[in-house]
């Protein structure tokens, strides 16, 4: 699915993707995003959504990276986990706000 971006998304970095099984240490539930929560993994803090979670450990690889979009700019929709989404643009591959994107066509 075909989506366009329209707002500005200012990510907070690139990160390294963390193994399935690697230790999380959760934090707190997110205010503006039910069911996803802070956590530090392998030293890095970042977010991370509860189903993809089990016994303190991460249950599928994952890649919290969260791409820097421009208002206009197209993405590729490849998942959803609760309020944001897992997008491609052309070689790279994050985490964008689904409040910001809208279905083209």
């Amino acid at each position: 699915m075909k989506l366009l971006v329209s707002h500005f998304h200012q990510g907070e970095g690139k990160f390294p993707t963390f193994s399935a099984g690697t230790a999380v240490r959760l934090g707190s539930e997110c205010v503006n995003y039910p069911n996803w929560f802070a956590c530090e993994i392998d030293g890095w803090k970042t977010f991370v959504p509860s189903h993809f979670i089990s016994e303190g450990k991460l249950i599928c690889d994952y890649n919290p990276t969260e791409l820097v979009a421009a208002q206009g700019e197209r993405v590729e929709l490849l998942e959803l986990h609760y309020q944001w989404a897992i997008v491609k643009r052309e070689n790279e591959i994050g985490w964008l706000p689904c409040e910001i994107l809208r279905v083209i066509g």
